[in-house]
């Protein structure tokens, strides 16, 4: 039996399982993304990725010539996204540790006796604690709308560090959504909660799961393209 390679060209395989009924290539991030239906095979989806290579070959090429992300020193003045806005760090020694969102800042509280690496962890810390708690509040609260909308009810709702996945929707309703999706536009994360949300309706990945999406989101070719090109600038 031909095995699954765990890497192609330099890009790490994630091999996702789902009710659907073709098999598509994904570049998210630094990773390789093969999406198949459950009951694909191993063998399968080796033949597939061999036969997707002169396209893997061209995405690799696309991602070597984009100029490299520069690591956060986590100091004031850096920019990081929320809702398709940049926001500038402000660090500020205090008591009340934390980050929150004020005066059109970003604003970091550290204990003072917190220097160095220390403090660069820390302030990651409460950066990550920020995102995914908004990202909680404002991804359930455009979920219960569309939701509404298209006239379904998911059992539960809630957010996960993916590396290579926007979101997810299981058999008992559950949705699952990438954090960092709240750093893009308003647009774009409206787009991964109604296409989870589609997915209570079909389970798959069919003409009429994506006339379904359209009929909520008319740009969704768009959004969809924009997390292609955008979508590894916010892991």
């Amino acid at each position: 039996m031909t095995a699954v390679p765990e890497e192609v060209l330099g890009l790490k395989v994630e091999v996702v399982r789902s009710p659907r009924r073709t098999a598509a290539l994904h570049i998210v991030g630094s990773d390789l993304q093969v999406r198949v239906p459950k009951d694909l095979g191993d063998e399968r989806v080796a033949a597939i990725l061999q036969q997707k290579r002169p396209w893997i070959v061209s995405k690799v090429a696309e991602l070597k010539r984009m100029p490299p992300q520069k690591t956060k020193e986590l100091v004031s003045g850096e920019s990081f996204p929320y809702l398709g806005r940049n926001y500038r760090l402000k660090v500020q020694d205090g008591h009340q540790v934390g980050v929150c969102l004020s005066g059109g800042y970003l604003q970091a509280t550290v204990r003072p006796t917190e220097q160095g690496e220390q403090r660069q962890q820390r302030i990651q810390q409460y950066l990550d604690s920020w995102y995914k708690s908004r990202a909680l509040e404002r991804l359930t609260d455009k979920a219960n709308r569309y939701a509404e909308q298209i006239g379904v009810s998911p059992s539960s709702i809630s957010v996960r560090n993916f590396k290579s996945r926007w979101g997810s929707c299981d058999s008992r309703g559950q949705l699952l959504f990438n954090w960092n999706i709240i750093k893009a536009p308003h647009a774009i994360a409206d787009y991964v909660v109604v296409h989870e949300l589609c997915h209570l309706v079909h389970p798959n990945h069919s003409k009429d799961f994506w006339a379904l999406v359209g009929r909520f989101d008319a740009a969704f070719q768009e959004h969809r393209d924009w997390l292609k090109r955008m979508g590894g600038s916010l892991l």
